[in-house]
């Protein structure tokens, strides 16, 4: 998997981490089945870019519940197949620069305050190690704030001697959440 245009994929090998071990997914059918996922305050519903591809909550519920399906139906299938690995930061067991890209989405940065910055720079370096180029996004901790860790994280990736840059992007469904950090060797 070697020169990936991002905008015309031909071959790629994708593995997903989640920590998908058989508890972890009776769980989370016994949540998708018993009852919606997703429960926004009123408070929080400024901090989502509403439009035309989610307008609303209810489509922001059915949106995440068909992909909790897709991931649901897809599971055992996709064990077998081995795109689901059981495994999580910030320890992976792949050998150094087994992937060209590594993508981490709503994970890192935002959950900030139960995380910590340790975890986030040593999930960082272990994403790095895996992979050629590492993609995190959003910058966003919980609450729609660009997390506190954002500037220290890049700083020890930068000493560390990756070329790391902050790009905005073109979609912003979290109110400001509309930058990525990638990393290179």
């Amino acid at each position: 998997m070697r020169n990936i245009d991002e905008h015309n994929i031909t071959e790629a090998v994708i593995r997903s981490l989640d920590g998908c071990e058989q508890p972890r997914l009776k769980e989370i059918l016994a949540r998708a089945k018993g009852k919606r996922i997703l429960v926004i305050g009123d408070l929080m519903l400024d901090e989502f870019v509403w439009g035309d591809r989610i307008r609303n909550v209810e489509e922001l519920g059915q949106v995440r519940m068909a992909a909790m399906q897709a991931f649901l139906d897809d599971f055992e299938a996709g064990k077998r197949a081995r795109r689901y690995v059981d495994a999580e930061l910030p320890r992976l067991p792949f050998d150094d620069g087994a992937f060209d890209l590594g993508l981490c989405s709503h994970f890192l940065f935002l959950y900030s305050t139960q995380l910590g910055e340790q975890f986030h720079r040593a999930a960082l370096h272990e994403m790095c190690r895996v992979a050629l180029e590492v993609r995190v996004f959003p910058l966003l901790a919980l609450g729609s704030q660009r997390s506190s860790f954002v500037d220290g994280c890049l700083d020890d990736l930068n000493g560390s001697g990756y070329q790391v840059a902050l790009e905005r992007v073109p979609y912003e469904f979290q109110r400001g959440g509309n930058e990525m950090m990638r990393i290179r060797r």
